[in-house]
């Protein structure tokens, strides 16, 4: 459809046109003023006509560049949307992955320690025997049993059979046939081992000792220094545990005449002159991490170890003793420290009937041992009551008397225990366990 103004623009055009005509029509005088009047208007009507056409073409071409312009940029948008790469997302790159490489650590494995409680001697027969059969097999152990149970290792002295088998030797003294009970009761007290290497350990004859091993064996407690010949009773007693094999050996010099095992004979193993107990060591240490000695030596109600005792220990540890443990006298000895080995050379007793006083004072002495470093040692004070010889942990007063007994006898033997409360330490001042 044309626009506007080219619409306006012809119209004027044709208008002028018929003027410029009718000018020419009328030759008359009066017309010549028309006509002069008609053509003035006639090139008015020219000049608008010729501005309208000017002011449509310059719109036209204004348009037309827009329209130019408007299709360019379209275009430019068509090529450029077509030309955009595929819709594959591009690649991620990442920052290189640094890996690092730390130095090989050293795990330091510790080996694990040794705990040892140890008593002294234990018989089950006169007041004992009669404490039992009222109470029962756990009895006899009963107040303290917690503090075997928690060990890793719990040995004491057997004073005497556990059988009903053969008959009291008459012509001894003083005699034990202790309840057939106490087995059990040894057992479920934690104890894993006990020496049979005493002056009671045949007082009912062969077949009492051989039977008492039985008993043993059927309640699971081990036995040493004690058998039915020389060799089985210098054997050790092997025990596994949390910190490796631990032997432990017992001997004596304290037994009457047929109560030394020989090569066919049942019997105890015997001290000697030491050399026999050294052998037994040295070949004990090929089989186990540690060696334990119990012996039963000494003289009865004395607080001090003989020369030979002192002297027979050294050896013993220097033959690879990791400790040893002593009883016997009925009274408590000093603790020495040689070669950081600890040897105590008398416990006293720990179920025994006696005469009220030093005989009742004891203690457990928990022993805490790793190789390569000295021993730690826990004293705890016990009193065996004055009636059936039943030991119980101790405080106050009583406490005291102990440990400050057991203190003073050991300075002789340049060893340092240190009170903390109402029990004692060896090699620390802080309770460890």
């Amino acid at each position: 459809m044309p626009a506007p103004a080219t619409m306006s623009a012809s119209c004027l055009g044709g208008l002028a046109i018929i003027l410029i005509s009718m000018t020419g029509a009328d030759t008359s005088r009066g017309a010549g003023s028309t006509r002069r009047r008609l053509g003035i208007a006639a090139v008015a009507l020219w000049v608008v006509a010729l501005v309208l056409a000017g002011v449509y073409f310059s719109q036209r071409s204004q348009t037309g560049a827009a329209a130019q312009a408007t299709s360019t940029s379209l275009a430019a948008v068509s090529t450029t949307v077509t030309t955009l790469p595929p819709t594959t997302e591009p690649p991620t790159t990442e920052a290189p992955t640094t890996t690092t490489t730390e130095a090989p650590t050293t795990t330091t494995t510790e080996e694990p320690s040794l705990t040892i409680a140890a008593g002294g001697d234990v018989q089950g027969d006169r007041m004992v025997g009669k404490y039992i059969d009222a109470h029962g097999g756990d009895s006899a152990l009963g107040k303290v049993a917690s503090y075997l149970q928690s060990a890793d290792l719990a040995l004491l002295n057997l004073e005497g059979p556990i059988s009903d088998k053969g008959t009291k030797l008459s012509w001894k003294e003083y005699t034990f046939r202790s309840r057939l009970a106490l087995a059990q009761g040894l057992a479920n007290a934690g104890v894993d081992v006990v020496s049979l290497a005493n002056n009671h350990a045949m007082d009912c004859g062969s077949a009492a000792l051989l039977d008492t091993i039985q008993r043993l064996d059927a309640v699971g407690v081990k036995h040493a220094g004690g058998g039915e010949d020389i060799t089985a009773a210098r054997a050790p007693a092997i025990v596994e545990t949390p910190a490796g094999k631990v032997a432990v050996l017992g001997f004596t010099d304290k037994a009457a005449s047929g109560f030394a095992a020989g090569a066919e004979h049942p019997g105890s193993a015997m001290i000697g002159d030491g050399s026999k107990v050294v052998e037994a060591i040295q070949a004990a240490k090929q089989k186990a991490d540690f060696v334990i000695v119990i012996f039963h030596w000494g003289t009865e109600y004395t607080f001090n170890a003989a020369g030979y005792q002192r002297s027979l220990a050294h050896r013993c540890v220097d033959a690879g003793a990791d400790l040893i443990i002593g009883s016997h006298p009925h009274v408590i000895q000093g603790i020495e420290l040689y070669k950081d080995k600890l040897i105590a050379y008398s416990m006293g007793d720990f179920v025994f009937d006696h005469r009220p006083g030093p005989t009742g004072q004891t203690f457990i002495l928990r022993v805490t041992l790793k190789p390569g470093q000295p021993p730690v040692a826990r004293i705890i004070p016990l009193y065996l009551d004055n009636t059936y010889g039943i030991p119980a942990v101790v405080t106050g007063d009583t406490a005291d008397t102990i440990l400050n007994r057991l203190i003073s006898l050991s300075k002789g033997f340049g060893t340092t225990i240190t009170r903390s409360g109402d029990q004692a330490w060896i090699g620390q001042t802080e309770p460890a366990e």
